[in-house]
Formats: structure tokens, C-alpha cells, sequence
């Protein structure tokens, strides 16, 4: 069996140093672990074909042994991303904040009129995983477990994190890591 390799795509307005992903990377990079975050163009006013044309010259290298994570756009994003370049299996997929569906942040509308093959994204691989919180004042933990139930994958609804954003004081995930861990064993 290869090396694990992660791969997070952030969202709207976020970058690679955005949030809990410096800490996220760093801990998991500590374990040997190779772990890739884009920073994707335009964050701040992100264009659909620009981010899926973006990923797809940056993420040169997946196998069964890649983990995808998104979070909040960049779930979405990445659901796109999967859904047009029909990888063969992944070891896992894992939303944090996602959504699938129009929300009241208008300019996040043009990544969700794509339709997505649910069964081939199910069939991508068995670890399938959505993270929400009660809290989250962005998007609304009830668009993650619409998205969670399309994609037949486990949902998971925190207490506390709102957004799992650095605004909110939120610059580490230690329950992300522990479930990337769980995946990897």
C-alpha cells in the first residue's frame, strides 16, 4: 500500500494559510503524511471554470490512497472536480461546512448549477465524511446534512465551531485530524 497523500481544497475568500490549515498541514506533515492545499485564484470573487481549470493543473497526482477535503466552497468545488475527471477510487472524502444547493451567499451560485452524478461520487469511495456545526452562521449545518444524505456519507454535527474559520478564533482542527487518522490506520 502507497503513502497517504490528503488534499484540501478552502473556500470562499480563504487561502492556503487561511483557518486551521497551516496547523492541519503542519500535524499531519509531522506523521509523513503529504499534504497539498491549493491556494485557489480569485478567492474573493471565485469564477467556476477558473477554480475546476485550477485544480485540475495542481492536483497532478491521486490514487486509492488520496483523502479529498473540502471545505465550505471548496466541497462543492471538489465534488465538480471529482465528477468531471472520474478518478477510479479514493481512500476518502471529507466536507467540512459544504453545501450542494444555492445559499443566500449569491456569489457562490454559478458552483452549484452543475449536475453531479451522486452514485458515481458514492461509489469513489467508501469513506465518505461531512463535518458541520450547530453554530455555523454562514452556511447553515442543514445544507452539509442535505449534502451528507445525497452523498450517503456519515454526518457529523459538532457542538461548537461555527464556520471553522480563523474569525472565529478557529486556527486548529484536532478533531479533523483525528478523523483523517482514523482513515489512514
Amino acid at each position: 500500500m502507497g503513502a497517504t497523500k490528503i488534499c484540501l481544497i478552502h473556500g470562499y475568500t480563504a487561502s492556503k494559510t487561511s483557518n486551521w490549515f497551516p496547523s492541519f498541514k503542519k500535524e499531519l506533515q509531522s506523521e509523513k503524511i503529504d499534504v497539498i492545499i491549493p491556494d485557489m485564484p480569485n478567492s474573493k470573487n471565485p469564477q467556476f471554470e477558473e477554480w475546476i481549470s485550477h485544480m485540475e493543473k495542481v492536483i497532478t497526482h491521486y490514487d486509492e490512497n488520496t483523502i479529498f477535503i473540502g471545505h465550505s466552497l471548496g466541497c462543492v468545488t471538489l465534488l465538480n472536480y471529482l465528477n468531471t475527471n472520474r478518478l477510479n477510487t479514493v481512500k476518502g472524502l471529507i466536507l467540512v461546512s459544504g453545501f450542494i444547493e444555492e445559499t443566500p451567499i449569491p456569489e457562490l451560485q454559478q458552483f452549484v448549477q452543475s449536475e453531479l452524478d451522486f452514485e458515481y461520487l458514492i461509489n469513489l469511495t467508501e469513506n465518505r465524511i461531512a463535518i458541520s456545526a450547530i453554530d455555523d452562521d454562514i452556511i447553515p449545518y442543514g445544507y452539509s446534512k442535505r449534502m451528507a444524505e445525497k452523498l450517503k456519507a456519515k454526518f457529523i454535527l459538532l457542538n461548537k465551531g461555527k464556520h471553522f474559520i480563523d474569525r472565529d478564533n478557529f486556527v486548529n482542527f484536532p478533531f479533523l485530524v483525528k478523523e483523517v487518522k482514523k482513515l489512514i490506520e
